[in-house]
C-alpha cells in the first residue's frame, strides 16, 4: 500500500463521504418511518461533497452554491430528529439505540456542515469572490479583516471538535452492530485529520498578524532554487529577494542574482557564522558564498546558514536581518502558472507552466552562453519581477498559494521562521523541510549535490532501488542503490576541458546517504573513481559516517559522471528483530518511508521485497509477484509510505 497525506479539504471531503454512508446505513433501517429523510442524507452528503470539490477546483461561486444547498439538507435532518414519530420510535425495544445514533449523527453533520461554511466564508474572503473585505489586495494586507481570523478559524473548531464528540458517543446496539462500528471508525478516522488541519490554522490565526507587519517591519528572504545546480535542500539559491511587511504595505527593497547584484563579484566569499553542528561546513568562522548555503539535507540548516550569509557576514555585503526564509524552485513557479495562466516576458514572450523550467533551466543557458550570463539573469528576474508583480495584485493569490502548497510535498516550497511558534506550525504542516528517520520501520533518504557549477541537474534522471530479505523474526538485510543517469542532451556544448562550469556536459555529484538510526552493520558500495568525502572533525562515527547534527547517520561520496553515462553508489545494512511485526490478521509487514528530492525531474522508487521461507507476498495495485518477492514502483514526487504484507 503507498499512502499520501491529504490537504484540509481533501479531508474534509473523505470525512463527508464516509459520514454520509454512515447517515445512509442508519436510514435503510429507519426508512420505514423516516420515508424521505433517506433523500436529505444523501443530498447533504452529496452537497457537501460538492462544496468542498468546487474549493479544490479553485470554482468559489460552485463551493458556496452548493453549500446553500447542503444547509437546506441540514435542516430538514435537523427537523428530522424532533419529530413525534422518532420520539415514539425511541420507545420501540431494539429500535432506540438506532433512533440515538441516527440523533447523533445527524448532529455531527450539523456541525460539520457549519464548519465547512465557515471555511467557505474564510476562502471566499481570501480569493476576493465573496464580496466582503478582502485579506489580501493590491499588494496590501488588510490588518483589520485578519485579526478576525481568530474567532472565525476557532468557530470551525469547536464545530469539528464537536462532531467529533457526537461520533465518538455513538454507540453499537442490537439493531446497529458491525457495519455501525465500521462507518463510524471511518468517519471518526477522516475527522482526526481535519481536526489537525483546523488545530493549525486557529493555532496560525492569533499570531498572523504580527508576522505579517501588524506591530512592526517583519522581513522575509526568499530565495529561488535553481534545479539545474542541486545541493541537498533544494537547488542553488541563484536569485534571491527581500519582502518587507509594514502596517500592512508589502514591498521589495532588495532582489537580484546572488553571485552578480546581491553578492558581487560572482560567488564572492563571505564570512558568516553558521549553526553549531553542521558536518557540511568544517570551519568557524568560515568563508564561502552564499551560493553554497543549502548543502545540509535538512532545511532547518540551511535556512540558518542562508540567514547567517545574509545579515551576519562581516567581510562583504550585509543585509538587513530577516525573520523567516522561503524557498522555490521552478517546478514550484510552474505550479503557480499553471494555476493562474502563462505570463508575458519582453525576452521569452508568453510564458506558461509547463514551458518555464525548459525556458530558464535549459534554452537560457544556451542562448546566451556563459559570456552573456548578465543578459540571461537580466531577462530571468524580468520573468520573476512580471510574475510576481501579478500575484501580489492579488486577484490570484488563492490560486497560486494553492498551486505552492500542493508542492510541498516534494519539498520544492519550504519555510522557515524565526518566531518558535512559527516554526511549530511549518513543521507540522509539513513545509519545513525536515529531514527525519520516523524511527519505525525502514527510512529511505538519499540527496545528490553538484560539485562542478554545471547545469547539467536538470536532465539527471534518478532511480532508486530498494531491495530487503525479511526474516520471520521481523529482521531483514536491506540494500539501498541509488543511480544516476546524466542524460545530458548530446548537441549541449561540452564546455571547457577543465569539466567545470555551466556550459560542460559533464555532472561532479556528492551523494549523501543515510541509514535508518535502528541500522546495523551498514557499509557502502560505489564505483571506481569515487571516493569518500569525510567531513573534518565530524567523523567520530569512524569510516567517513557523521551525525548529521540531528542524531542520523549519513556518509558522503563524491564522483564524476559523464554525458550519456551512469553512476550507482549503494549502502547496505542489517534491521534488527521485531523492526517489521505482524498486523491484526497476522500478516507480516515490510513498511518504508523514503524522503524526496527537489529535483527537476523527480526520482522513481522501486521497492524488491522478498518474504522468508514459507510466506507469499499479499497482492496490491501495481504489484508484480515473482515467488517470494514483491515488487512496487513510484515516483518520489513527495515522501512516499508504503506497506507490503507477506502470508504465512
Amino acid at each position: 500500500m503507498v499512502s499520501s497525506r491529504k490537504p484540509l479539504f481533501w479531508g474534509l471531503l473523505a470525512l463527508i463521504t464516509a459520514l454520509g454512508g454512515f447517515i445512509f446505513w442508519l436510514q435503510v433501517g429507519l426508512v420505514a418511518s423516516l420515508g424521505t429523510l433517506a433523500w436529505s442524507g444523501i443530498g447533504l452528503q452529496s452537497h457537501l461533497s460538492g462544496a468542498a470539490s468546487g474549493l479544490l477546483e479553485g470554482d468559489y461561486p460552485a463551493g458556496e452554491a452548493e453549500f446553500e444547498l447542503a444547509d437546506a439538507s441540514t435542516a430538514t435532518l435537523l427537523k428530522s430528529i424532533d419529530t413525534s414519530q422518532v420520539r415514539l420510535m425511541g420507545y420501540v425495544p431494539g429500535v432506540s439505540a438506532a433512533v440515538d445514533n441516527w440523533r447523533a449523527s445527524v448532529e455531527a453533520a450539523s456541525s460539520i456542515s457549519a464548519a465547512t461554511g465557515q471555511l467557505i466564508g474564510l476562502y471566499g474572503d481570501l480569493s476576493g469572490e465573496s464580496g466582503g473585505d478582502r485579506i489580501f489586495a493590491d499588494g496590501r494586507v488588510n490588518l483589520e479583516r485578519l485579526e478576525l481570523l481568530p474567532e472565525e478559524v476557532g468557530a470551525a473548531k469547536t464545530n469539528i471538535d464537536g462532531a467529533a464528540i457526537q461520533l465518538a458517543g455513538i454507540t453499537a446496539g442490537t439493531f446497529a452492530t458491525g457495519p455501525l462500528d465500521s462507518i463510524r471508525n471511518k468517519a471518526l478516522n477522516e475527522l482526526e485529520a481535519v481536526q489537525q488541519a483546523v488545530d493549525s490554522l486557529n493555532s496560525i490565526a492569533p499570531v498572523l498578524p504580527n508576522a505579517l507587519g501588524a506591530s512592526g517591519i517583519k522581513r522575509y528572504l526568499i530565495a529561488i532554487g535553481n534545479q539545474a545546480e542541486m545541493r541537498a535542500s533544494g537547488g542553488a539559491p541563484l536569485s534571491l529577494l527581500m519582502i518587507e511587511f509594514e502596517d500592512g504595505r508589502i514591498s521589495i527593497p532588495l532582489k537580484g542574482q546572488t553571485s552578480t547584484q546581491l553578492f558581487p563579484p560572482i560567488n564572492a566569499r563571505i564570512n558568516w557564522f553558521g549553526p553549531a553542528l553542521n558536518p557540511f561546513f568544517e570551519r568557524n568562522p568560515r568563508n564561502n558564498p552564499f551560493v553554497v548555503t543549502n548543502t545540509h539535507p535538512n532545511f532547518i540548516y540551511s535556512a540558518r546558514e542562508m540567514v547567517s550569509a545574509w545579515s551576519g557576514g562581516w567581510d562583504g555585503p550585509s543585509y538587513p536581518e530577516v525573520d523567516g526564509v522561503v524557498t522555490l524552485d521552478l517546478t514550484a513557479i510552474a505550479a503557480v502558472l499553471d494555476a493562474i495562466g502563462p505570463v508575458e516576458s519582453e525576452v521569452y514572450g508568453t510564458v506558461s507552466g509547463d514551458q518555464i523550467g525548459q525556458i530558464l533551466l535549459v534554452d537560457a543557458y544556451a542562448d546566451f552562453g556563459q559570456e552573456d550570463a548578465q543578459q540571461r539573469q537580466d531577462a530571468n528576474q524580468e520573468l520573476l519581477d512580471t510574475l510576481l508583480t501579478r500575484v501580489l495584485s492579488g486577484s490570484d493569490l488563492v490560486p497560486a498559494a494553492k498551486a505552492i502548497a500542493e508542492t510541498a510535498p516534494g519539498r520544492h516550497f519550504q519555510l522557515w521562521m524565526k518566531e518558535s511558534r512559527l516554526e511549530n506550525l511549518a513543521l507540522q504542516a509539513g513545509v519545513a523541510g525536515v529531514v527525519s528517520d520516523p524511527g519505525t520501520g525502514d527510512w529511505s533518504a538519499m540527496y545528490t549535490q553538484n560539485g562542478n557549477q554545471s547545469k547539467v541537474d536538470v536532465f539527471q534522471q534518478r532511480n532508486v532501488l530498494v531491495t530487503a530479505n525479511l526474516e520471520a523474526d521481523g529482521s531483514a538485510r536491506v540494500t539501498q542503490q541509488l543511480t544516476v543517469n546524466n542524460a545530458t542532451p548530446a548537441d549541449r556544448p561540452d564546455g571547457p576541458p577543465e569539466r567545470v562550469g555551466y556550459e560542460t556536459m559533464w555532472l561532479k555529484s556528492a551523494y549523501i546517504l543515510y541509514v535508518p538510526d535502528a541500522a546495523r552493520d551498514y557499509s557502502t558500495s560505489y564505483p571506481s573513481g569515487f571516493t569518500v568525502r569525510p567531513f573534518k572533525g565530524h567523523s567520530q562515527l569512524g569510516n567517513g559516517w557523521v551525525d548529521d547534527g540531528f542524531g542520523h547517520r549519513m556518509i558522503r561520496l563524491v564522483g564524476w559522471t559523464p554525458p550519456g553515462g551512469q553512476s550507482a553508489v549503494s549502502i547496505s545494512y542489517t534491521l534488527p528483530a521485531g523492526t517489521f511485526s505482524t498486523d491484526r490478521a497476522g500478516r507480516l509487514e515490510y513498511k518504508i518511508l523514503a524522503e524526496p528530492q527537489s529535483l527537476f525531474i523527480p526520482s522513481t522508487l522501486t521497492l524488491q521485497v522478498t518474504g522468508p521461507q514459507g510466506f507469499t507476498p499479499v497482492k496490491q495495485a501495481g504489484m508484480k509477484i515473482t515467488d517470494a518477492t514483491a515488487t512496487l514502483s513510484a515516483v518520489q514526487s513527495g515522501p512516499v509510505e508504503a506497506t507490503i504484507r507477506f502470508n504465512q
